[in-house]
């Protein structure tokens, strides 16, 4: 079995670049090598391909988004809230922004996530920015809290009964994903998102079931020469689930989840908000 390092990944980037006699993208990478986004993945869990580019000093594929860096993003949205003096609606970031919406809505986890990089952002690099007190006011600024009391006169003459929150289903941030839209708010979406991706990160899907653990699958583990083994997964919503459900690691090789929160998970796991990203650069 080929054993992979990240010295030997950087090496084989620079010699799929060279192949193809252009900037290559991720994907390209994995179809010039066959060495899966599983394994950069694993080797480089911070910062993923937009890594491997770096240190193999690779220029930048045009398509290749997960190459914009957080700060640049951070740096843009800035730009564009400072230009029309507010905190930018999406419909607005993307009519005087230089990079698409849907870049920074999938990185940073939609609205909310965006406000709360960009305030942590400005507090560190602008803090005398007027901004900050926008954030501060209108933290949800593209949605409107609804009226506490619906007036008399409207109430009165609705025959249906008045909504809340309470009385329809809600949705995870907005991520557009291919056919999803919205991030995952439970484990039933975890499981569909991971469908979605499974080959893509070197898994062939043997079993889904409700016992303990959820998922039997096979991993490549080198695509070239069609290498595979038996890996047995679990899903969850947040990785730290994991251990609130009581679940024994010694039965388990992999946790998927959408956010990884549990810094000192004994198994390996699979953070999908961050591998869709990788995944459309």
């Amino acid at each position: 079995m080929k054993e992979f390092t990240r010295k030997k990944i950087i090496e084989a980037a620079k010699e799929a670049e060279a192949t193809n006699g252009a900037p290559i993208s991720s994907r390209d990478f994995a179809r010039i090598t066959g060495i899966s986004p599983y394994h950069i993945y694993r080797l480089f869990p911070d910062g993923g391909w937009r890594e491997v580019r770096k240190l193999a000093g690779l220029e930048r594929h045009p398509g290749d988004t997960s190459a914009i860096a957080d700060d640049q993003l951070m740096r843009e949205f800035n730009r564009v809230a400072s230009e029309l003096g507010k905190i930018p609606t999406w419909t607005q970031f993307a009519a005087h922004a230089t990079i698409s919406a849907d870049v920074i809505r999938r990185r940073l986890g939609g609205l909310q996530g965006t406000l709360k990089h960009y305030r942590a952002w400005l507090e560190e690099n602008e803090p005398n920015s007027p901004l900050l007190e926008h954030l501060k006011s209108r933290s949800r600024h593209e949605i409107p809290a609804p009226p506490q009391q619906i007036p008399a006169s409207i109430s009165s003459n609705s025959s249906s009964a008045q909504w809340t929150k309470l009385n329809g289903p809600t949705f995870g941030a907005p991520i557009n994903f291919r056919g999803l839209r919205h991030a995952p708010i439970n484990e039933q979406g975890v499981v569909f998102l991971f469908g979605m991706v499974s080959y893509e990160l070197g898994f062939i899907v043997e079993a889904v079931h409700a016992a303990y653990p959820d998922c039997e699958a096979k991993r490549c583990v080198d695509q070239k020469q069609q290498r595979w083994q038996h890996i047995r997964i679990e899903f969850e919503h947040s990785s730290s689930n994991f251990r609130v459900h009581g679940h024994d690691p010694a039965n388990c090789d992999v946790i998927v989840c959408w956010e990884h929160d549990w810094a000192d998970c004994p198994l390996e796991v699979i953070e999908l908000r961050r591998v869709i990203d990788e995944l459309e650069g």
